[in-house]
């Protein structure tokens, strides 16, 4: 018995291997409650262009729905979706967001500018 608490007492001498940084529970669980409403806002403005491109058969209501989902909900689950996968290198997380914002914006960008 003396030998497991001689060990216990070498173990907890030694530094961490991990560490865990953030904040409060409270402040990580606002967080996830704030990225949650930003992404069902962003599917009920995307919703309401789609019900909006049926209604009229308006083609530019639609590729607005569809860049926005782009810029803002897909890069969100993505961060999201990576960030818990094993293995997943950094950049190429960064690489993903980055692309479907940069897609998304061009195709809101095409739809303003679009002369049509």
């Amino acid at each position: 018995m003396t030998g497991t608490l001689a060990a216990l007492a070498t173990l907890s001498a030694l530094p961490a291997l991990q560490t865990a940084t953030g904040g409060s529970p409270t402040v990580v669980l606002l967080v996830f409650a704030m990225l949650f409403v930003a992404v069902v806002l962003s599917l009920y403005l995307a919703r309401r262009l789609y019900d909006g491109y049926r209604a009229s058969g308006g083609r530019r209501r639609l590729l607005l729905g569809i860049g926005l989902v782009l810029v803002t909900t897909v890069p969100i689950l993505l961060r999201l979706l990576l960030s818990n996968v094993p293995g997943t290198d950094p950049a190429v997380r960064s690489l993903a967001v980055t692309a479907s914002q940069l897609v998304g914006l061009l195709i809101v960008l095409g739809v303003i500018y679009d002369r049509r």
